[in-house]
């Protein structure tokens, strides 16, 4: 289970990241929500990136506390905010991802991977444009058309 991302399709609204930090912090700080959206005003695009749930998951191996865990392969991450310190401020997993997808909230000093919401995945549901969707399938991938 993944969330798939259509950039060619995505806006640059940051919808989903204002959803995401709602439904997990109870606040829209988008600097601290499991999705983000970067965007390149110059070339016209955005992209979209959250956690892929890679079969290998490097970040999990990165991680000394053994804070990172999942119930199987390709299932969501959790991070554990109890055994997350963050590294003393510089979080092994985050470098440890291949494709920039875990984050470090610098407010609660602990790592971020998207744990698609409890399979309801906020992002999903509110994003207008269909760049963000919800998928079962087996390998990541990231449209970049």
């Amino acid at each position: 289970m993944s969330l798939k991302f259509k950039n060619k399709l995505c806006t640059g609204c940051h919808l989903c990241e204002l959803v995401c930090s709602a439904f997990h912090l109870g606040e829209f700080a988008p600097t601290r929500a499991r999705i983000r959206v970067k965007n390149n005003p110059l070339e016209g695009k955005s992209t979209v990136m959250a956690c892929f749930s890679c079969p290998d998951a490097p970040c999990i191996a990165a991680c000394s506390r053994d804070a990172i865990s999942r119930e199987g392969p390709r299932q969501p991450l959790f991070v554990d905010p109890e055994k997350c310190d963050g590294c003393g401020g510089d979080p092994a997993c985050v470098p440890a991802c291949p494709y920039g997808a875990m984050y470090f909230d610098t407010v609660a000093h602990y790592a971020l991977a998207c744990d698609l919401c409890g399979g309801d995945p906020q992002c999903v549901r509110y994003c207008y444009s269909g760049a963000v969707s919800f998928s079962n399938g087996k390998s990541p991938a990231a449209d970049s058309e």
